[in-house]
């Protein structure tokens, strides 16, 4: 936006003035100078319809609502879960909600960080792909901190693997994990949503999930699924349970430094150029759309990678050959 107003402002000088002034502005032919205003018009134009674009999918993501409306939040009141808490972005994540008086329910099998425990956060050790695990911390978490309104799907694990070393143990966890694992979280904590009116669903997902890179098909395959649960979730909101005020939204992060990344930090950094975001970073930005009371999805890294599919074959190739010595270790947790 600030580039459109600086072109249409240098626009508006150059057709306004006397072509005199504007010749002695700019020291050009007639010719010369006709072209340089005509390139100037064609530049607000193209800036005018990028924004005008970025703005409809703004309002497209946020459930044709065309702004965040958080009126209805009283953050002090209200109870987040988040899963996968108790390390990484997740632990970031709740420090972040914490910042904010909301009070927070932490569900993860590893132990929970006492340096974050206050009166506002309770940890609940529990396995999130066990429908009974999560209902009866659910229930407790009901009668501790009262009804949940926000939860984050967060937890995620990761292989480094190609498809013939993968074991059938491996792949069921970390689709169980990643993906599966959202349909239990939503199935329990959704219904009371609905009923509420009131609700925000986010859910972690990865830049993997547009493209999939060589030793991580698993997770990639996981991710993919995830946008297209957020994708289907959001539609149902709107169109069966004609309850557009519960917020879904979704986060791709770019690589994270997190204990996930660390056996494949070096061959990163070392690929195109790539860079590696700090968890504290991408929580940042999680809990601020939280407290925006929008729908949306978020992406975190370089915008081309959204359109890679769209691109020709040879070149969406070339892209994916450069990144398929990323992953070559052969480990588990390995990827973010």
């Amino acid at each position: 936006m600030i580039r459109a107003v600086f072109v249409a402002a240098a626009l508006l000088l150059l057709i306004s003035a006397p072509k005199s002034l504007g010749q002695t502005l700019l020291p050009l032919s007639a010719t010369h100078y006709a072209t340089f205003v005509s390139v100037l018009t064609w530049v607000l134009a193209l800036f005018l319809v990028r924004e005008i674009n970025a703005g409809l999918n703004r309002w497209a993501d946020n459930k044709w609502i065309w702004k965040g409306d958080d009126s209805n939040w009283d953050w002090k009141n209200e109870v987040a879960i988040v899963t996968g808490g108790s390390n990484g972005i997740g632990a970031m994540v709740v420090k972040k909600l914490l910042s904010h008086g909301i009070r927070v329910a932490v569900l993860d099998v590893a132990p929970f960080s006492d340096k974050y425990q206050n009166g506002n956060v309770k940890y609940y050790k529990c396995d999130i792909t066990s429908r009974v695990q999560v209902h009866e911390a659910a229930e407790t978490i009901r009668s501790d901190l009262g009804q949940p309104s926000i939860l984050i799907n967060n937890a995620g694990i990761g292989n480094a693997n190609t498809i013939l070393e993968m074991t059938p143990e491996r792949l069921r966890k970390i689709f169980d994990v990643n993906l599966l694992s959202h349909w239990i979280t939503v199935q329990e904590f959704l219904p009371q949503m609905i009923l509420m009116k009131k609700g925000h669903i986010m859910s972690t997902a990865s830049l993997a999930a547009f493209v999939g890179l060589a030793g991580m098909t698993d997770y990639a395959c996981t991710k993919a699924g995830l946008m297209a649960f957020h994708e289907g979730l959001t539609q149902e909101l709107k169109h069966r349970y004609k309850c557009p005020q519960i917020k879904t939204s979704i986060v791709y992060p770019n690589w994270t430094r997190t204990r996930l990344t660390s056996a494949i930090e070096k061959d990163i950094l070392n690929s195109m150029g790539s860079t590696i975001m700090d968890a504290k970073d991408v929580a940042d930005i999680m809990v601020k759309h939280i407290i925006s009371a929008k729908s949306g999805q978020l992406i975190l890294g370089p915008s081309i990678v959204t359109i890679i599919r769209a691109l020709p074959a040879w070149l969406q190739e070339i892209i994916r050959d450069r990144m398929a010595q990323i992953v070559t270790v052969n480990a588990t947790t390995a990827v973010a």
